[in-house]
């Protein structure tokens, strides 16, 4: 299987590239997509790292975005990494997560969530481009605090839920223009799960095709066979290439059930 959606700890999963690559070597798969949040800096890495063992790595980002009032994903294969305008959009996004993540963090110590000094969180995620909400709990883990990776989910729904910020209202970077950015980079655009969105997952995709939306993700842990179905057959009528993966995050982090290939498609496919 070939899984096109994988995170590294250069966004919010907690594997390295070596992590990534050993299970990828171990399963045989032959080619992968590293598709981390809103960055490509593993990309150089994995690619050369990946040469040695024979397998093929697509160049690709996974960008954040928002339209009518919904944080939509849009996936970027075969990009060209050097883009200025891609960069550009991936910076701008960034420094929104990372003021985004001090408002966070603020409330957290304001309300007694947490009695942890932000600037062992930031050095922990100094690496990164955009640090994410889960370095709260990596940083304090790597200080010898008694958690694990597991209790992540909890923390999140049980505290920061409550936190009533306006990210979606402000976030910078409409679904349109991260497609459009795609496409300047000379990659092909795909909407990812688009079943995370719900009922307005077929309204969102029809308003990016104009945009030039060219994929969907079809193949995902989350969509049942009605759900596959069902964007098989919006796929087919726009003429959409049909794209997969795992959402791999790591072993503790990844919401399903599955590793890395346990979804994906079953054969390599073509990025003009």
């Amino acid at each position: 299987m070939i899984d096109l959606h994988i995170h590294s700890k250069f966004s919010d999963g907690t594997d390295s590239i070596d992590d990534i690559l050993k299970i990828v070597q171990e399963k045989n798969i032959p080619t992968i997509a590293l598709t981390d949040h809103d960055t490509t800096y593993g990309i150089a890495e994995i690619t050369e790292k990946a040469i040695i063992e024979n397998i093929t790595v697509i160049p690709a980002v996974e960008i954040s975005s928002v339209s009518n009032g919904h944080l939509i994903h849009i996936l970027g294969y075969n990009i060209d990494v050097s883009n200025s305008q891609l960069q550009d959009m991936l910076s701008l996004i960034c420094d929104y997560f990372n003021k985004s993540f001090l408002e966070h963090y603020n409330w957290l110590l304001k309300n007694n969530y947490i009695d942890f000094d932000i600037n062992k969180i930031i050095k922990f995620a100094g690496y990164k481009q955009c640090i994410a909400l889960s370095d709260i709990m990596k940083a304090m883990i790597a200080d010898g605090k008694p958690y694990s990776l597991k209790d992540w989910p909890e923390f999140f729904n049980t505290k920061l839920r409550h936190y009533n910020g306006h990210f979606i209202e402000n976030f910078p970077v409409h679904s349109s223009e991260a497609v459009e950015v795609i496409n300047q980079a000379k990659g092909t655009a795909s909407f990812a799960h688009p079943a995370r969105i719900g009922n307005a997952d077929i309204k969102e995709m029809e308003l990016l095709l104009p945009h030039g939306l060219r994929a969907l993700e079809v193949y995902y842990p989350y969509h049942d066979e009605i759900l596959v179905k069902k964007y098989e057959e919006f796929a087919l009528k726009h003429d959409l290439i049909k794209t997969g993966g795992t959402d791999w995050h790591g072993k503790d982090l990844t919401t399903w059930n599955v590793e890395i290939g346990d979804y994906g498609l079953k054969e390599t496919i073509l990025f003009d």
